[in-house]
Parts: C-alpha cells; sequence; structure tokens
C-alpha cells in the first residue's frame, strides 16, 4: 500500500540535485534584470558623459560664431538703429548727484566706444540713442558735415578728438555726438577723447594719462586735433604733411 503525505509551504523538501538545480536557475532569472538594468545606467551614463564633453567643446565654438554674426555689418546696424528707438541718456537726469562732484582733467586718452553712454549736454532731448540728431534737426549742413565724418572715417583721416566727462564708469559726450555715432555705425572699438572726470567724494579715481601734458590744455588739444596751430605745435614745413578731415564744432 501506498501512503501519501501531503505538505505545504516550508515543509515541502526537494529531492537532493534537482532542487539545488531549480534553486540556481531561478537565482540566475532574478539577478538577470538586475545586470541589465545595470549595464543600461552605465550606458545612459557614459553616453551622457560624451554629449556633455561634446558641448563643452562646442560652447567656445558656438560663442565665437554668435560673435562673428553679431559684428556682421549688417547685424551690427540694426543693433545701433534699435538704439534709436529711445532718446539719448542724459547723464544729469540718470545722475542728478553729479552735479555735487568735483571736476579734474585726466587728458587725452583712448575710450572704448561701448562705455560711452549718453550725452553731458543739459536741456531738453535732442538726441536719439544712436547720438544722431532728432530726424526733425537733421539740417542740410548737418549732412555735410555727417558725410564729411564718415568719409574720413573710410579713408582713415586723422579726426579731432571728442569731449568726455567721465562719472564712475560711464562716459558722457560734451562734444563730438556725431563722431560717436559714426564710430557706433562703422564698429570702431576705440575713440580719442579729452577726459574730464566727476568725481564724488569717496568715490575711487584714477591718475590723469601722461599725454595729455604735451600740449598745453584742452583747447590745444582741439586745437591740434582739428588741424589747427596751437601754443606748442610745430610749423608744417618741418615735417611731412598729413591728411586731417576737418570737422565742425558740435555739441
Amino acid at each position: 500500500m501506498c501512503h501519501v503525505v501531503a505538505s505545504t509551504g516550508d515543509e515541502q523538501k526537494a529531492a537532493p540535485g534537482w532542487g539545488a538545480g531549480k534553486a540556481e536557475a531561478a537565482a540566475q532569472a532574478e539577478e538577470a534584470p538586475r545586470d541589465q538594468d545595470h549595464d543600461h545606467d552605465h550606458d545612459h551614463s557614459g553616453i551622457s558623459g560624451v554629449a556633455l564633453t561634446i558641448a563643452e567643446a562646442a560652447a567656445p565654438v558656438i560663442a565665437e560664431a554668435r560673435r562673428l554674426i553679431g559684428e556682421r555689418p549688417g547685424a551690427r546696424v540694426r543693433g545701433v538703429r534699435r538704439m534709436a528707438r529711445e532718446p539719448l541718456a542724459n547723464l544729469w537726469e540718470v545722475h542728478p548727484e553729479a552735479r555735487r562732484a568735483s571736476i579734474r582733467e585726466l587728458g587725452l586718452r583712448s575710450v572704448p566706444v561701448e562705455m560711452i553712454v549718453g550725452t553731458a549736454v543739459e536741456g531738453a532731448a535732442q538726441r536719439l540713442g544712436d547720438f544722431l540728431p532728432l530726424r526733425d534737426r537733421r539740417s542740410d549742413d548737418w549732412r555735410s558735415r555727417w558725410q564729411r565724418i564718415l568719409r574720413g572715417i573710410e579713408d582713415m583721416a586723422t579726426l579731432p578728438p571728442i569731449e568726455l566727462i567721465k562719472f564712475g564708469d560711464e562716459y558722457w559726450v560734451v562734444d563730438g555726438h556725431n563722431r560717436v555715432a559714426a564710430a557706433l555705425y562703422n564698429g570702431q572699438v576705440e575713440i580719442d577723447a579729452i577726459v574730464q572726470e566727476l568725481r564724488l567724494f569717496g568715490m575711487p579715481s584714477e591718475p590723469p594719462t601722461l599725454i595729455a601734458p604735451s600740449l598745453e590744455g584742452s583747447l590745444d588739444l582741439r586745437n591740434a586735433g582739428a588741424g589747427r596751430f596751437s601754443r606748442t605745435a610745430s610749423r608744417p614745413d618741418s615735417r611731412p604733411p598729413r591728411r586731417e578731415i576737418e570737422t565742425d564744432t558740435e555739441r
């Protein structure tokens, strides 16, 4: 007679050999998805690392391409024209505290055009954000002077220095708005200027240049820049002639 013993759960015991093989197979089957997930995560992190490396390497190239596109004449002119949608900023309106500042000469120096932010001429707005006059103030005389300035820049002629006031890190035009406008439209990086600094108590300052003392005062600097004789200028017969362009005094 056969006796059948029924057992459940943990009471069941596998036969030697057969149970061990099945348990090992079950364990391998359980570990397989974990290994696949690990391999997937590893591959994903590797791809992300390669993508990040490529992006970092390409960043300077992209930045340079954007800079070159921005410096193209068409893009530059459009950018300056957008500035003309607003009136030109005025030093005394933006910084009324500048009226209390002391003033001193810094002399003749080369100033980055991008740091010239507005006008120091008081009164109602007469110019747009591109430093050109309001459209209803552009007379035939103005157009003639504007064309002379543009031709002078194109021919690399000597232009007289403009006059600026420096307040903080910004420069404001006293005389030479049209030359600043021409510099902006032509992509000029720097411009020669006679600079005066307004300085409030406690504001940092910078030493004057040593170029200005070679001429005696701002009037001599302007005369020399405009091709007129100053008290310290030598006569033209003692040196070769050079091409210069005359510009009428502009405010």
